[in-house]
């Protein structure tokens, strides 16, 4: 226990979304709890227990990796992209063509001494198509199978969450049901609608939160996830939200209503609502500002500066090879992200810099970013909000549009593109870089997240 911390996705200091996305790190990986059946709660990011992230769950995060828009898990030594951050990128290979046994291996993953992560992939016959990330600690491995494990129906027997089929489907007292966060949409009449965190109930069709003086705790699902909309999680207690204009410490990235941000660059710091900072502006955070990048000498909004460019018209530092942000810098001294490439093989350095910062005008990401201030849980991920508010093309959109701009040099190998694409994000044939704009809905909506909301980001990407 004394090895495992609370993190906070990379693009919470990046920029692009509002609403927080938080990771349990054990031991330099994200690790599930065992499953208490009094508690239920969902265990996609949860403490320390049974053993690292399986299936659906596992799937999400090797997909955000993938683009960039997740931390890497920490620990190794090879795969690390700074000593401060810890953080960490798995290596990735393709399985050699296997004709001697049947169903084929289709999935490996081994761990060195040092910590870092090597996972292989393998394309499944048309007789075994599907493929699951193997359970258990590594090495594990997987075989192609002529069914999905996930074919169980809430109110049917389990062992595992990645036997159940659909959304927010977890196995519950050895039981498939919908595990479900404060403020979701639940049936009090349906016992296979769990009602897992806040008051653990549901009432007036949603799963109730706490409310003012209610005793909180921060949890990996989110920090105020135990309080209603509207209230936040300090000093263990639920308190209201400071509203538009109100002076603010900063001092919980939730203080200030949904949709805004405590400038901390003014004198007297107030609630300010994001993107809607001229240039000049002063600011304390890239989303406070239309342009969502800050000048970091004159801490005011600012346009984001130029690609510098070669003789040859290649960028200078975009796309570049790097251990840590600072190897990223911009023309006006600000850092990009040195995030992990989504084919690393082993072959110089596991990051590359990314200068993209996302364009906050775009109708699409601002009307999918108004919508959630408005009808999702200031926690929730981008995904469950996008499920639960029929918001799916909109994120999927928006997905595709930040996919295809990053700069990474690498792309996802055919072995992989079917297990680590997901129902917001999709790897074609010739790339990581490329969305589809034609994804099936995937049956468990845990699948595909933060691919882009991550957030109450601080500065530019």
């Amino acid at each position: 226990l004394k090895s495992c911390v609370l993190r906070f996705s990379a693009q919470e200091q990046e920029g692009l979304w509002p609403i927080r996305s938080p990771v349990v790190v054990c031991g330099g990986r994200p690790w599930l709890p065992t499953m208490a059946p009094s508690r239920g709660a969902d265990t996609r990011q949860r403490p320390v227990g049974a053993g690292p992230l399986r299936g659906a769950h596992r799937r999400l995060a090797l997909a955000v990796a993938v683009v960039g828009l997740a931390a890497p898990r920490s620990a190794a030594a090879q795969g690390l992209l700074s000593d401060e951050s810890g953080e960490e990128c798995e290596r990735r290979s393709c399985l050699p063509v296997d004709v001697t046994q049947f169903p084929p291996l289709c999935y490996t993953e081994t761990v060195s001494l040092k910590g870092l992560v090597t996972q292989s992939f393998a394309v499944c016959p048309v007789q075994a198509p599907y493929c699951d990330f193997c359970r258990g600690t590594p090495p594990c491995e997987s075989r192609c199978q002529a069914a999905p494990m996930a074919l169980r129906k809430p109110g049917s027997a389990c062992i595992l969450d990645e036997q159940c089929h659909g959304q927010f489907s977890k196995c519950l007292q050895r039981v498939c049901r919908r595990a479900l966060r404060t403020f979701q949409l639940c049936n009090a009449d349906d016992p296979n609608d769990v009602c897992v965190l806040g008051r653990k109930a549901c009432f007036r069709g949603h799963c109730q939160g706490l409310s003012q003086g209610d005793a909180c705790s921060a949890r990996p699902e989110g920090r105020d996830i135990d309080c209603n909309p509207g209230w936040y999680c300090f000093l263990n207690l639920c308190s209201p939200q400071l509203p538009a204009g109100h002076t603010c410490a900063g001092q919980h990235p939730g203080e200030c209503v949904r949709g805004y941000r405590c400038n901390l660059a003014l004198a007297a710091p107030l609630c300010t609502r994001q993107f809607t900072l001229d240039l000049g502006q002063k600011s304390s955070e890239a989303t406070l500002c239309k342009s969502n990048h800050v000048h970091p000498g004159a801490r005011a909004c600012a346009p984001v500066p130029a690609l510098a460019l070669n003789q040859m018209n290649r960028p200078l530092v975009s796309g570049i090879d790097c251990t840590y942000d600072q190897q990223c810098p911009r023309a006006d001294g600000s850092s990009g992200k040195c995030r992990c490439k989504s084919w690393w093989t082993g072959e110089g350095t596991p990051g590359y810099c990314e200068l993209f910062v996302q364009d906050s005008s775009r109708p699409t990401f601002k009307r999918f970013w108004e919508n959630s201030n408005r009808l999702c849980h200031q926690d929730w991920s981008p995904e469950l909000c996008a499920a639960e508010t029929g918001l799916k093309d909109s994120l999927l959109k928006i997905n595709s549009e930040i996919m295809s701009k990053f700069s990474d040099p690498t792309s996802v190998e055919q072995c992989a593109v079917e297990m680590l694409s997901t129902e917001f994000a999709k790897f074609g044939v010739s790339g990581a870089k490329r969305c589809s704009e034609s994804l099936a809905p995937s049956a468990v909506v845990a699948v595909a997240a933060a691919v882009l909301w991550v957030g109450a980001l601080g500065a530019s990407v």
